[in-house]
C-alpha cells in the first residue's frame, strides 16, 4: 500500500490551481497514510439553492493517486509474409483529482468566463457557486491503452536486382484508449508545484499524441 511509516509532521501538497483556489491543494503526506493519499472536502451534492453541500473540514477520503494494479499485454502474429505486434497496457484502481473541471468546467466559473460544458447548465449548480477544491472532482483513472500496434509485409524479391531483401511496415502508437475519465487522458499529470511529483493532477495537461510511422527496411 506504500505506507508512510514514519514522518514528523505532515506535508500538504498538489497545488489546486485556477480562479477562486489560490492556497488549495489536494493530497497531503502524513504518517500512517498512503503516499499521493488525497486530502479533501468531502462533496455530497447540491441543496435546494444549488449550492455544493461540502464538509466543514478535510480528511483522507481512503482514495489515491497510485494504481492497485498495472500491467500490459503483448501478441505477436505472422501468416506468410505479413507479422503483426500490439501491446496493449492498463492500469487500475487509482484516481485522478481533475483540476481542470474544477478551474473551468462549474457554474462558478460564469463569473470569469462562457467556456464550460453544456451538462454544466443542468447540473443543479447556481450560477456563480464556489467550486472548491473537494472529492466532486476526483475520478476513477482505470485505463486499458493500444500502445503499440505494428503491421509489416516482406516483399518477395527475385534474387537477381540490387536489393535482397525489402520489409515494408506501418506503425501506429496510442491508437485505441478505454476508460471512463472525463478528461483528455488518465495518464497524464500537470506540474503543481510542492516539490513532489505531481502524479494524480491533471491541470491542462496535454494528452499522450497518436502517431503513425511509415517504414521501408531494405538490405543491398
Amino acid at each position: 500500500d506504500n505506507m508512510v511509516e514514519s514522518l514528523s509532521g505532515q506535508y500538504d501538497f498538489a497545488n489546486v490551481n485556477g480562479p477562486g483556489l489560490s492556497g488549495a491543494f489536494a493530497m497531503r503526506l502524513q504518517e500512517g497514510h498512503s503516499l499521493f493519499s488525497y486530502y479533501l472536502l468531502q462533496f455530497d451534492g447540491y441543496d435546494g439553492a444549488g449550492q455544493p453541500i461540502i464538509s466543514d473540514d478535510k480528511s483522507f477520503v481512503g482514495k489515491s493517486a497510485l494504481p492497485n494494479l498495472t500491467g500490459g499485454l503483448s501478441t505477436n502474429l505472422s501468416y506468410k509474409r505479413f507479422t503483426m505486434s500490439a501491446y496493449f497496457n492498463g492500469q487500475f484502481g487509482h484516481y485522478i483529482y481533475n483540476n481542470t473541471a474544477n478551474a473551468f468546467f462549474t457554474a462558478g466559473a460564469f463569473n470569469t468566463t462562457r467556456n464550460v460544458l453544456p451538462e454544466t447548465l443542468t447540473s443543479g449548480e447556481a450560477l456563480g457557486a464556489s467550486a472548491a477544491a473537494s472529492t466532486r472532482f476526483l475520478e476513477k483513472g482505470d485505463f486499458v491503452r493500444l500502445q503499440n500496434l505494428s503491421l509489416a509485409y516482406d516483399m518477395p524479391l527475385s534474387g537477381e536486382g540490387v536489393f535482397k531483401s525489402m520489409v515494408f511496415s506501418v506503425t501506429g502508437q496510442n491508437l485505441w484508449l478505454s476508460t471512463d475519465y472525463s478528461g483528455l487522458d488518465p495518464e497524464v499529470s500537470s506540474a503543481t508545484g510542492g516539490n513532489l511529483p505531481s502524479i494524480g493532477m491533471d491541470y491542462g495537461a496535454y494528452p499522450n499524441p497518436t502517431t503513425i510511422t511509415f517504414g521501408i527496411n531494405a538490405k543491398f
